[in-house]
Formats: C-alpha cells, sequence, structure tokens
C-alpha cells in the first residue's frame, strides 16, 4: 500500500512539474500549506535543510508562493525523475552561502568558470536560490560523487578553438556518431558549445556513449 501511495504521489509531482508546483500534491490535512511531514510522506529524501530553503518565512510551512520559488520544483523532485543533483547549502557548508572550495568539496571535479557560471550575482559565494537553478543542477549533476557523465569541454577541445568537434568528442566518447551529434547541436554549426554540451540531451547522448 505504501509502494501505491508513493507511486501516486510521485505521478502527481510529475504532472505539476510541466507548470508549478501544487499545494494540493502534498497538503494532505486540507490547511493550503505543506509541512515537512507532509513534503517527506511524498518524498522522503527531502532533507530538513532542503525545507528550512524553501520556508522564507521561517514559519515551518510551505505556501504556493514558497513552493514555486526559484529551485524549489528541483528541492522537491529529488530522486524522483533524476533532478535535483544538488545537496542543499547548509548540507555543503553549514551556511546559508557555499563558496567554491565548498563546491569543489562536495563535488570534486567542479572547475573555476563552472563555479562562475553557478554564481549568479557574481559575489563569490552560491545561496540556495543559485544552486538550485536549472543551469547550476545541470552542471552540478555531472559532479555527482565525482561520478562525472560528462568530461569539460577544456578537456574536450584539444584545439583551443572554445568548442568540440565530432572528433573530440569520439576522443572519449567513441560511440558517438554525427547524428547523435545533431540531437544537441542546437545552432547546427556542426561545433558543441558549453551550454550544447551540458544539455539533456547531450548528457542523456553521450552518457550512453562513454
Amino acid at each position: 500500500m505504501k509502494t501505491l501511495v508513493l507511486a501516486l504521489a510521485t505521478s502527481a509531482i510529475a504532472a505539476t512539474a510541466a507548470s508549478a508546483m501544487s499545494v494540493g500534491s502534498f497538503d494532505t490535512n486540507g490547511d493550503r500549506f505543506v509541512s515537512f511531514a507532509e513534503v517527506t510522506a511524498v518524498n522522503p529524501r527531502v532533507s530538513r535543510n532542503d525545507f528550512r530553503d524553501l520556508d522564507a518565512n521561517r514559519d515551518r510551512r510551505l505556501s504556493s508562493v514558497e513552493l514555486n520559488a526559484p529551485g524549489a520544483e528541483a528541492i522537491l523532485e529529488r530522486g524522483i525523475n533524476g533532478t535535483g543533483a544538488t545537496r542543499s547549502v547548509a548540507d555543503i557548508s553549514g551556511g546559508t552561502f557555499a563558496s567554491e572550495a565548498d563546491l569543489a568539496a562536495a563535488y570534486p571535479g567542479l572547475m573555476s568558470h563552472e563555479f562562475d557560471i553557478i554564481d549568479a550575482n557574481k559575489d563569490n559565494r552560491v545561496s540556495a536560490n543559485e544552486i538550485y537553478a536549472p543551469e547550476a543542477q545541470t552542471i552540478l549533476r555531472q559532479h555527482v560523487s565525482g561520478g562525472g557523465v560528462l568530461v569539460s569541454l577544456d578537456q574536450l577541445d584539444t584545439d583551443g578553438s572554445g568548442f568540440a568537434s565530432l572528433a573530440e568528442l569520439q576522443s572519449v566518447y567513441p560511440g558517438t556518431s554525427a547524428n547523435d551529434v545533431l540531437n544537441f547541436d542546437v545552432n547546427r554549426d556542426r561545433r558543441i558549445s558549453f551550454n550544447e554540451l551540458y544539455s539533456a540531451e547531450a548528457i542523456s547522448t553521450l552518457g550512453a556513449n562513454k
């Protein structure tokens, strides 16, 4: 029965992911707010630190506004559909912000230029909103447990062009074909930029060819 309830709850999350997170997907007592217990009943992988990151007004419950804040979806869906690669900032650094060193320790292989992208406001530290932003999630997903599905563009780009060619991709991902690259070569310029390399399509394709 618990498996069925979790499966139904997972479906409810997936249904809302295309638009917005719904209080109704979690609210079992009808008070129009979501408690930590209600969140973990749907997704037990969400930690108290995750919940605290979302609870902006610290009233120990989540409103519709808080559920739809930047990064909330990534936190609440963690472990359910492959999103939410990161832990909370508090888990990583023990504080409200994480430094480049904190992130590098948590995600071995993280490079300085990747930290610069995650650090959207360029204050040399990463907040909860920044770490749960979609682009940050995409980057950090490559470094979870040091597993790294993808190597960095700098490692692929052996000719210093700033892009990865098919031949350069094949040197690391030998099963990659020209047709594979077409799937994530968005601008069809026959070379792969940083953003294209870290797209969901590239991660899926190259991960299968590693």
